[in-house]
């Protein structure tokens, strides 16, 4: 296991059981319906992995993007969305298709830490593209620095606690322990920022951004942010026409 991705791309145990599934797309669902933009609204969950909240997503809204780089699963999200008209699964070509412009919210959760600081720069370019004048990038659950395994465990705990499957998270910490995730947190670490960096970043990107009050997800030792695109910042004039003319809508 050399990588993260390669990591996401096998078999792996992020889910403790059923309940602690269901119990997490409910409170990342919870945090990510007040900024959706509406019935006839587009979205891009990048980085998605399985996206287990995207059919209550795709009833609020007019289509539902999916994209991971990770080729398994991809494949299970075809098997579990390939019926529904509204949600598309992405490979690499198909997000470099979707026209800039056109989106009018991305949602980034639990991703940055995994991508090194040039990765998550050059995701922020291709986002920027692609989100319309006025839409919005809704970074979840980035981790600050310093904060400990302790403190994820903590919460962790507390969470399954509230929610019923204590017992399922205990055994779940102590595989975790011994499994590939932590040789990989070792020896490749996971990328933390500041809320002044996070924000720095993103205003460097074009962006006129905010941290949230919650994190979207589960621990509230982590941060959210909001970001807007409200200028032409990057953008080429074949994008400027294509974003007037997603805002007039069709003729």
């Amino acid at each position: 296991m050399q990588s993260w991705l390669s990591y996401w791309d096998a078999p792996n145990t992020s889910y403790v059981s059923d309940r602690h599934k269901q119990a997490h797309y409910d409170v990342l669902f919870a945090g990510i319906r007040p900024h959706l933009p509406g019935p006839d609204g587009v979205i891009l969950d990048w980085g998605c992995g399985d996206a287990f909240a995207a059919g209550r997503i795709a009833e609020h809204c007019g289509t539902v993007l999916l994209f991971d780089a990770a080729e398994t699963t991809r494949e299970r999200l075809n098997v579990r969305y390939g019926s529904n008209h509204r949600i598309r699964v992405l490979d690499d070509s198909g997000l470099n298709a979707v026209p800039h412009s056109s989106v009018d919210l991305v949602v980034v959760n639990s991703v940055v830490q995994y991508l090194l600081i040039d990765e998550f720069d050059e995701a922020l370019s291709l986002l920027h593209r692609l989100i319309r004048l006025g839409g919005a990038l809704l970074v979840g659950d980035v981790i600050s620095p310093g904060t400990g395994n302790s403190r994820h465990a903590t919460t962790f705990l507390r969470f399954a606690w509230k929610r019923g499957f204590l017992l399922a998270a205990i055994g779940g910490l102590t595989r975790k322990f011994i499994s590939p995730y932590r040789r990989l947190q070792h020896d490749l670490g996971l990328t933390a920022y500041t809320p002044i960096d996070m924000l720095h970043k993103l205003e460097r990107h074009g962006f006129t951004a905010d941290k949230l009050p919650h994190n979207i997800a589960v621990s509230q030792h982590r941060s959210s942010y909001i970001g807007r695109k409200l200028d032409g910042f990057g953008l080429t004039p074949s994008d400027h026409h294509a974003a007037s003319a997603h805002e007039r809508g069709p003729a």
